[in-house]
């Protein structure tokens, strides 16, 4: 069974689509997919901010944020 699902949203000004497991975080697909390892992975519970983007403008933990959520917006890493 493929448990892949369509993703697509600008990153940094470029237009990405991807395919993505639906549980994956929004840190892994920009670290792991992307290789985007500017977005640090620390503590995993959105307490240090170390992974914040900003998504339409607005900062957000990117641990804790789902991929799937970010379909069709804009990030700034």
């Amino acid at each position: 069974m493929n448990n892949l699902v369509p993703l697509s949203f600008r990153v940094n000004g470029e237009q990405q689509d991807l395919l993505i497991r639906p549980w994956h975080t929004l840190l892994e697909v920009l670290r792991e997919h992307l290789g985007l390892t500017g977005t640090k992975r620390s503590c995993q519970e959105g307490q240090c901010g170390s992974c914040t983007v900003l998504i339409d403008g607005t900062s957000v933990n990117s641990c804790l944020y789902l991929a799937v959520e970010a379909q069709d917006k804009d990030i700034l890493t």
